[in-house]
């Protein structure tokens, strides 16, 4: 075939996921697609994988579209003819100490919600279905038996074939070396001095993603390690299974490893705690169905747990330790969506060793996307946007990524935090929070302050009660009956300018944004569907001059977003987040406390208006609301004054508070949060703000919402018993069929019990009558709890 001038799609990687991407878009109907792979497909990282799929997943979405690829690789050979080596052979995940254990019975509840099937095991029924294993410290286990495994570059050739089949054309040996761009839109591909115009690109080329995207001015932050595992040669105890017998996949999480039999013999891998990366400069140019060095000085400490596991390999003979590189993200899930920063360019990779199990519905995904103009299902925490410019630090993935698959196997505690790349971006007001005991997290390259108890009140890290309740306890009373200052300064902050800014954020935003000056307006953006895109309050301050205040993960997609809707409106928007602090002031003193900061009296502010304000030396405005339901205020302050306006509320009186304090009392507030009850798939209606929606605007979704009659919605949920804990996305029940999942929860020192908001779809006739409903159960690690219902908050419904 000779390469064409033009196509409607080109998608740059023929490995397993650009196979699957360009199946995928010739499935829904899309022609003109070209597929281009530097050397051979499959020869990148697919052909090394290790090829497991295993059902239960920690999220929703991982779940649904991992659910979805094991009945795609079962009907690929029907279809095309070529086999996927799909085999059932069910899994089976060892426990060796109590959260471990917790850990995956949560995973078997989550499943539970989706019709999976799984079993919680003894140590005994372990060993039935293992043989080879020692069990002695095992004390439980989880049996899956619905999943298995594939052979990878056959599930690839199956999908490049099935794409051929379809009318797409797949040229190797052809090595991309340049993206053009028009207008600042993806334009074409070269390869040499040839170029193939297109309409999309989209790249999906593994450990060399990043490079390639940074071709067209993209940023895809992701950085290679090396993954080891090893192949033995027959081994007796496997020979003996019979022919065609399997045994399942182990998975030994505390132990770092996981295991399969592999012709006669056994193939056992690791996620060792000190990884090692590798910089794709440091591969050769012509690195194809390649491996790097053997390390077995690394790879020691992992044999030795292999040994004590399975006592057979002592007797197995090793074929070979392979060592293969896989690309990972900063926050171990995997990236996929149209670049914020080049329209027209789609980006997928980071699969974080889980590339071939999220393949199918991962490319389905992203076809859908391509075609759609946005996603067509839950997407947010693979979705790229989360990432900013500033995150694509090579220095900062070249620390983190090892470390990222270093904690691959890591229980994932409450208050768990990475510990490398930190303190990339820092408040104005950092240096104070760390005097006064700080304890952060890393959320977003930003350190965020999550309580003041320090280490001592953060650890151990625990499923059970946290060891910080009582520390959050008193800063939730200090936001009650205090002066509380809750730092903020993480927020976005995008500064809309122009003769048609209000014209413009009228057809953005779902609220009436022809406010007085002085006013602020709380609102959402919408895609066509009526779905939330972001969460936002919107301030007036002069006739063509607003300031939009939205989420510290919304600011890449909110930009996004409103570079597409711009159109001819006379506009400009600057990202000023770095400019201004934001200190939440939360609680009964407030207004004391301020007032006592400054020689000007505080003006008489009604909520949701803001006015300037003198703290301290410091100038800026403040604005009357609260995150917290509480008495408070937002103040906003130049960058280089929030550190004397912060001493100067201090001096005042004032204490501090933490993310984990806000969140409890945001709950029992009922307040809604993006990535929780607010997300792309879900209606203002269902969230129960319909109210807030103008539906006179012309805004962006305002079709979508006119005839929309929720058939689901977000409530509060009080438990019953004082021993319930859970975390997010644990199966609700009503009647005995599951009815919806947590969204948000947290412990409410208000009631001494978790509340917890929850998207539910049922029962409606008696929540809607402002009742408060019992007969809810919420299943939390195969554990039922009881628990109450109510449409309003729960500070409100409940007492």
């Amino acid at each position: 075939m000779t390469l064409p001038s033009a196509a409607r799609t080109v998608v740059i990687g023929g490995g397993v996921i650009g196979c699957s991407i360009a199946y995928h878009l010739a499935r829904e109907g899309r022609k003109d697609i070209v597929v281009l792979e530097r050397s051979k497909l499959t020869s990148g990282t697919t052909w090394h994988a290790a090829g497991l799929v295993r059902r239960l997943r920690p999220s929703a979405t991982l779940t649904k579209l991992i659910n979805y690829s094991i009945d795609l690789y079962g009907e690929l050979e029907r279809e095309t003819g070529q086999a996927t080596g799909w085999t059932q052979t069910g899994s089976l995940t060892l426990a060796t100490n109590q959260d471990r254990l917790t850990n995956i019975k949560r995973q078997v509840s989550l499943g539970r919600a989706f019709g999976l099937e799984a079993e919680v095991v003894n140590a005994a029924r372990a060993k039935e279905l293992w043989p080879l294993i020692e069990t002695d410290d095992v004390i439980g286990a989880v049996w899956s038996p619905a999943d298995g495994r594939v052979n990878p570059s056959d599930v690839a050739l199956a999908l490049s074939k099935g794409a051929r089949a379809r009318g797409v054309r797949i040229f190797e040996d052809t090595a991309v070396t340049g993206l053009q761009k028009k207008r600042g839109r993806i334009s074409g591909v070269e390869i040499g001095e040839h170029v193939i115009e297109a309409d999309e690109v989209v790249i999906a080329c593994g450990l060399w993603s990043r490079e390639v995207a940074a071709m067209a001015g993209a940023h895809m932050p992701l950085y290679a390690c090396e993954h080891f595992y090893i192949l033995t040669k027959p081994l007796a105890e496997v020979q003996a299974l019979g022919k065609g017998a399997h045994l399942p996949t182990l998975n030994d999480q505390d132990a770092f490893l996981y295991a399969r039999d592999d012709v006669e013999g056994l193939l056992v891998g690791c996620f060792e705690p000190h990884a090692k990366g590798i910089s794709t400069r440091d591969l050769p140019a012509d690195f194809s169905f390649d491996l790097l060095d053997e390390d077995w000085d690394h790879f020691m400490p992992m044999m030795e747990n292999a040994l004590r596991r399975i006592p057979a390999l002592e007797r197995a003979e090793v074929r070979m330790l392979l060592n293969g590189p896989e690309s990972f993200t900063l926050d171990s899930q995997f990236m996929l969506g149209e670049s914020p920063e080049v329209p027209g360019l789609f980006l997928m990779g980071g699969m974080n060793s889980t590339g071939i199990a999220l393949a199918g519905g991962a490319g389905k995904a992203m076809a859908e996307w391509i075609i759609a103009g946005e996603p067509t299902m839950e997407l947010n925490e693979a979705d790229i946007r989360r990432f900013s410019p500033e995150m694509n630090v090579l220095g900062a993935l070249e620390a983190r990524i090892p470390e990222v698959l270093g904690r691959h196997y890591d229980n994932p505690y409450p208050g768990r935090a990475m510990e490398t790349a930190r303190c990339q971006r820092r408040s104005p007001i950092h240096a104070g929070l760390v005097a006064a005991g700080a304890q952060f997290e890393s959320r977003g390259g930003w350190e965020r302050a999550v309580h003041f108890g320090g280490e001592a009140a953060h650890l151990p890290l625990s499923f059970g009660v946290p060891a910080w309740r009582a520390q959050v306890g008193t800063e939730v009373e200090a936001c009650r009956n205090g002066a509380a200052i809750l730092d903020q300064s993480a927020f976005g902050k995008i500064m809309v300018q122009g003769p048609d800014a209000c014209a413009f954020l009228n057809h953005l935003c779902a609220a009436q944004m022809d406010i007085p000056e002085g006013r602020i307006a709380y609102t959402q953006i919408l895609n066509a569907r009526g779905g939330v895109e972001s969460d936002l309050t919107v301030q007036r301050h002069g006739p063509e001059t607003y300031l939009l205040i939205v989420g510290a993960g919304e600011v890449v997609r909110d930009l996004k977003r409103m570079r597409e809707t711009r159109g001819d409106f006379r506009v400009a928007f600057t990202d000023v987040t770095s400019g201004y602090a934001i200190l939440g002031f939360a609680g009964a003193k407030v207004r004391d406390v301020l007032q006592a900061t400054s020689n000007t009296p505080l003006p008489d502010l009604k909520r949701f208006h803001f006015a300037p304000v003198e703290i301290g030396l410091a100038r800026g405005w403040a604005g009357r609301l609260s995150f917290t339901g509480e008495e408070g205020f937002e103040l906003y302050i130049p960058a280089d004054m929030a550190m004397t306006a912060y001493e100067a509320l201090l001096a005042a009186g004032a204490s501090h508070a933490g993310l984990y304090a806000s969140g409890s009392l945001r709950i029992e507030s009922g307040f809604r949060a993006f990535g929780h009850e607010l997300t792309p798939g879900t209606t203002p209606h269902e969230a129960g703000l319909g109210a807030f929606c103008a539906m006179c605007t012309g805004f962006v979704g305002e079709e979508a919402l006119r005839d929309h009659t929720p058939a689901r919605r977000i409530v509060s949920l009080l438990f019953d018993d004082p021993d319930a804990i859970p975390i997010h996305d644990e199966p609700v029940y009503f009647g005995g069929e599951v009815v919806g999942q947590i969204t948000s929860a947290a412990w409410s020192y208000r009631f001494g019990r978790s509340v917890a908001l929850a998207m539910v779809n049922a029962p409606f006739d008696q929540l809607a009558a402002n009742q408060v409903v019992a007969g809810f159960d919420v299943e939390i690690a195969c554990t039922r709890y009881s628990a109450r219902a109510a449409l309003k908050p729960a500070k409100e419904a409940f007492q």
